[in-house]
């Protein structure tokens, strides 16, 4: 299929090393109009696309694809095969690797989704490409907050929730809270995870309840509340019992609510106790699921540290440096601070080699 002259556009500035303020130099369109333009909103007139063929040296390319006229995609549910197994492998590599390489194939297949759906000429078809291409920027908004970038995280999970509303799926709005959620709680505000946890909560599907209950639960950790805390973990435990699937969240960790609980004690000062979880949880997780061994490996060595066994935490720490250096994770990157803070109070002989090479992690570039 040929790219759209949205599409194309798109490709073409990045492929020129142009942002949108700098292409906003070369055309007179204001960035608001041109990030319309590229999302496909604007249909290209011919004066536009001269322009933009000037600008961005198309060879008269983009004129050919202003002019051409636009044909619904055919009636064939294979093309929802195909990008549903695509989406397994753009999974598979956010396992495994920096959010960036991860991104450079990922969001524009979003925008590829969400253009095959406006054209569908099937009803069905076209609804199930709207939920794909809610899977597609919900897992992108997922690689954006990795990236560090939570404003594009928030956006791209915007733009989920729109799509998935149009494929008939209204239950990832309630996701979206969680999303949120985790957000304040990795900013550190209790109150805020909390109170999107408990919006999130009065979703009709299980598998948002569950996951809800658990950010409740880190929540009230973080604010010191254990009754709450406990509460809440309960419930998550219970209504995990009922989930079967889950179209979106974590299909790394085998059991959610126990590295929730271990994070939650963690936060609550029973270190102890939650290394002693994640030292059970952590070998469940699969040696593919890099990201996730990282981040909760960080989570265990930490326990530990805090719990007294500080040279054990190091050891630990070390054998993570090259995972930590491959994912890229701005989660992750989080808790190794919190992990240096340790080690320069702390000051154990062990720790001086760590230190350094984490040091180096956190400032690189």
């Amino acid at each position: 299929m040929s790219p759209t002259f949205a599409q194309e556009v798109r490709r073409l500035r990045n492929e020129r090393g142009l942002s949108l303020s700098q292409l906003k130099a070369l055309v007179p369109y204001s960035k608001g109009h041109l990030s319309k333009i590229e999302n496909g909103h604007i249909k290209p007139s011919p004066e536009m696309a001269r322009i933009f063929d000037d600008a961005l040296h198309a060879e008269g390319h983009l004129v050919e694809l202003a002019d051409a006229p636009t044909r619904p995609i055919p009636s064939d549910h294979t093309t929802l095969l195909t990008f549903n197994s695509m989406f397994d492998h753009h999974r598979a590599l956010g396992h495994r690797q920096s959010p960036e390489i991860v991104l450079v194939g990922l969001r524009p297949q979003v925008d590829v989704l969400s253009s095959m759906a406006r054209s569908a000429d099937d009803p069905g078809l076209g609804r199930g490409l709207w939920l794909l291409a809610a899977r597609y920027a919900e897992y992108a908004g997922w690689m954006e907050q990795e990236r560090g970038d939570d404003a594009s995280a928030a956006e791209l999970t915007r733009k989920a929730v729109q799509y998935a509303a149009k494929g008939g799926d209204l239950e990832l709005e309630a996701w979206a809270l969680v999303r949120a959620a985790e957000f304040a709680l990795y900013r550190g505000d209790a109150r805020g995870t909390v109170s999107f946890a408990r919006r999130a909560s009065k979703s009709r599907s299980p598998a948002v309840q569950a996951v809800a209950a658990q950010r409740e639960a880190q929540g009230y950790a973080l604010a010191g509340v254990a009754d709450l805390c406990q509460n809440a973990l309960d419930r998550a435990a219970r209504l995990q019992q009922t989930v079967r699937e889950s179209p979106y969240g974590t299909t790394s960790v085998m059991d959610q609510v126990a590295v929730a609980r271990a994070w939650a004690f963690y936060d609550l000062g029973r270190h102890a106790e939650a290394a002693a979880i994640l030292d059970t949880q952590l070998p469940l997780i699969a040696p593919t699921s890099l990201r996730a061994r990282t981040r909760f490996g960080l989570r265990r060595a930490l326990a530990h540290a805090a719990a007294g066994d500080v040279d054990h935490a190091c050891e630990l720490v070390s054998d993570l440096l090259d995972d930590i250096r491959q994912v890229q994770s701005a989660t992750v990157h989080i808790d190794l601070t919190a992990f240096s803070k340790l080690l320069s109070r702390l000051r154990p002989a062990a720790g001086r080699e760590v230190a350094g090479e984490i040091s180096e992690i956190l400032f690189a570039g």
